[in-house]
């Protein structure tokens, strides 16, 4: 018997919610316009799609996540691969996103600043002339190495890369470096980040900052989603055990990790944390659960970290 979109979808409906069937069945027709599923109610599934269609269904009645089943997941305005070796990014993860890039256009502004300054101080006052001036030229070019230097970030616990390649896309001026201890996650996200063309975006593997010399050059920015899921937390969803547990759970009631990095940074960088008074506008953004956010705040203080500000899952700390 011939089956619609229309009668596919009604009977759907009954073992999943509404929004997954049309989402199952807009993958299927390799589309992201839920509307053609109106206007083609009518449209007669074949019996590959119908096959595929009801695989997917099955799938998602069992309470599989519908990314891992789709294999894709909307973030920031980009559509990233998502497969069971990485998380399932999350929309309220899109404010790390909105933090850093707040803070690189903070950073930025501060540099065209310094940039403007020592033009002024070094050579005065612009002039129509100065492009045919070799020493002049000669000078601009010394301000600008010694000045304008790109924005680095770093992104902790990567996963699937949708936050380093977000902000990537947003920074186009910084330079990203994105760590995961997973080789399987980092396939993942080298994949999106060639599909998203996001080439100021670079991957490498590393547990924390592990793989980072002690003589590498302070980055302005880390942003860390790491796991801060306590197992004894009780959870409504079962979808969340699909995901990877060792992107999930930590100890020390889920904020082992999160201590562990901030250590680590005033371990290979300790001339910051010597004059506690002053600050040298290098940045720390932590995703963590709000009941968390206390602890965090009372360790990064006791390391020396100070607090800038607290919003939504986000800590956001300067150092």
């Amino acid at each position: 018997m011939a089956l619609t979109v229309k009668r596919w979808l009604t009977q759907a409906k009954t073992l999943v919610n509404p929004l997954d069937a049309e989402l199952i069945l807009t993958n299927v027709f390799k589309t992201s316009d839920r509307t053609f599923l109106v206007s083609h109610g009518e449209k007669v599934l074949s019996n590959d799609e119908r096959r595929v269609a009801d695989k997917m269904l099955g799938l998602r009645a069992a309470r599989v996540p519908l990314a891992y089943i789709t294999g894709e997941k909307w973030f920031y305005g980009h559509k990233f691969k998502v497969t069971p070796d990485v998380l399932i990014p999350r929309p309220e993860t899109e404010q790390m996103v909105e933090t850093t890039v707040g803070l690189y256009n903070m950073l930025a502004t501060k540099i065209v600043a310094r940039y403007e300054m020592a033009v002024k101080e070094r050579i005065g006052v612009i002039e129509p002339s100065w492009p045919d001036n070799p020493n002049i030229k000669e000078e601009l070019d010394k301000i600008r190495e010694e000045i304008l230097s790109p924005i680095m970030i770093f992104d902790v616990g990567t996963g699937s890369g949708c936050v380093a390649i977000s902000v990537g896309l947003e920074c186009v001026n910084a330079q990203v470096l994105a760590l995961d201890i997973s080789e399987a996650a980092l396939k993942v996200a080298r994949e999106n980040k060639t599909k998203l063309k996001a080439e100021n975006v670079v991957f490498a593997a590393s547990d924390l900052l592990d793989r980072i010399s002690d003589t590498a050059p302070v980055p302005d920015i880390i942003m860390a989603n790491l796991p801060y899921v306590d197992r004894n937390w009780e959870w409504s969803s079962p979808e969340i055990e699909y995901e990877p547990s060792i992107a999930l759970f930590a100890e020390k009631d889920g904020l082992a990790l999160i201590y562990k990095l901030m250590r680590q940074i005033k371990q290979k960088w300790p001339a910051l944390f010597e004059d506690k008074m002053k600050k040298h506008h290098k940045f720390l953004a932590l995703e963590s659960d709000i009941s968390q956010h206390d602890r965090i705040i009372r360790y990064a203080r006791r390391l020396g970290f100070a607090l800038v500000k607290k919003q939504g899952l986000i800590t956001c700390f300067e150092y």
